[in-house]
């Protein structure tokens, strides 16, 4: 499929802190034959892991999920970038409480990047496919067709190695209850299909425009409900989906409220293009009906916000009103004048009349005069 499950084990748990440390991604082999490029891959977990330390201002270099799902699980608290080893390490702190004792229990056994290819192509090397990615959140996972391998567990500065859980193990401590919602046994999820595969699956209209997401079974139509939920629920992904289990009878495979959708494009379908109708119409149809989903959700959302903003907008009439409403301010009749002609209407006084009024003044107000008037009038100089 289109997602990015490269799986690596766990290689520390260190219970006091409740911090997990692995590897991340490496440029080795998957289990679907593809090789993740270390070189073109790292920018775009620096951008990624920097955005998610400027959002949490810090707190946070990356989000953590369980299985790839909605779950939050915890933060990265560390991610490093070894150009030597073309390697992701990183240390993890879980927060949620159920998944943590997934953790102490060895059922969660390694980390997945999940993201989106930003570009595949032939390794010459080894023939396999190399591609770039470009993360969205890093994920704890269940491996469980490795119950051999171990891992360090710290507690109290005291290190021992324990044993991951098995497949049984594993799915009796599943706090969910729901043990699809991991990897099946070393099921290679996008590995089952080709490059000659998925170019023939695009052409037949059983896979995406890019290869992705082909559908043949009710398997793959698990698969891909799967991969849809933990790389962004893209809407043409789900038409997509949609389309292909209903033109192969696999709609039983479907979340329930997805089927809803199914049976409308399939009426809608048959009434447009009769018993005749090509999948292709059908798939048309879906999309059509996805659209006018989102259509009705962001007329639903435009009209609360619009509903929000009615009390501010009616306050903002009552303030315009009320300030409309009162009087203007008399308007001054202002002359400006210079310096010099400032006083220049008054009339003229005598030598007597001006020494009458200094002396009239107080003692600190006549000596702020005869100094004013001494700037005014300098003595001219004796040489």
């Amino acid at each position: 499929m289109s997602a990015l499950d490269l799986f690596l084990p766990l290689a520390k748990v260190d219970l006091d802190r409740r911090l997990v440390t692995g590897v991340a991604t490496a440029e080795t082999p998957d289990r679907s034959g593809e090789i993740f490029d270390y070189a073109s891959s790292k920018p775009y977990f620096e951008k990624w892991s920097a955005e998610a330390a400027a959002a949490s201002r810090g707190k946070s270099l990356g989000a953590v999920r369980a299985m790839h799902t909605p779950i939050a699980a915890g933060k990265l608290t560390d991610i490093a970038f070894d150009d030597d080893a073309k390697r992701i390490t990183v240390v993890a702190k879980v927060v949620d409480d159920d998944e943590w004792r997934k953790v102490q229990e060895g059922v969660y056994t390694g980390f997945s990047q999940g993201g989106r290819y930003v570009k595949r192509w032939a390794d010459p090397d080894s023939g396999l496919t190399r591609y770039t990615a470009e993360p969205h959140e890093i994920s704890l996972v269940d491996l469980p067709c490795v119950p051999d391998a171990t891992f360090d567990v710290v507690k109290g500065g005291v290190i021992e190695r324990r044993g991951f859980a098995s497949r049984a193990e594993a799915t009796d401590t599943d706090i969910d209850g729901d043990p699809d919602t991991g990897d099946d046994d070393c099921d290679a999820d996008k590995g089952e299909f080709s490059a000659p595969e998925r170019e023939k699956d695009s052409e037949e209209g059983a896979a995406m425009p890019d290869g992705s997401y082909p559908i043949r079974s009710a398997k793959d139509v698990e698969n891909a409900v799967r991969d849809y939920f933990r790389t962004g629920k893209k809407p043409d992904v789900k038409a997509h989906i949609i389309a292909r289990a209903k033109a192969i009878g696999a709609e039983s495979a479907l979340p329930d409220e997805w089927k809803e959708s199914a049976d409308k494009a399939a009426s809608l379908a048959y009434a447009v293009g009769g018993a005749r109708s090509p999948d292709a119409l059908a798939k048309a149809l879906t999309y059509a009906a996805l659209k006018l989903d989102r259509a009705t959700a962001e007329n639903a959302r435009l009209r609360k916000a619009l509903d929000d903003l009615a009390p501010a907008l009616a306050d903002m009439k009552k303030r315009i009103a009320s300030l409309e409403a009162q009087p203007l301010p008399a308007k001054a009749a202002l002359r400006s004048v210079t310096k010099t002609a400032d006083g220049a209407d008054e009339a003229l006084v005598s030598a007597d009349d001006a020494v009458k009024r200094l002396a009239s003044l107080p003692a600190h107000e006549r000596a702020l005069a005869l100094t004013k008037l001494s700037l005014a009038n300098p003595a001219p100089p004796p040489f």
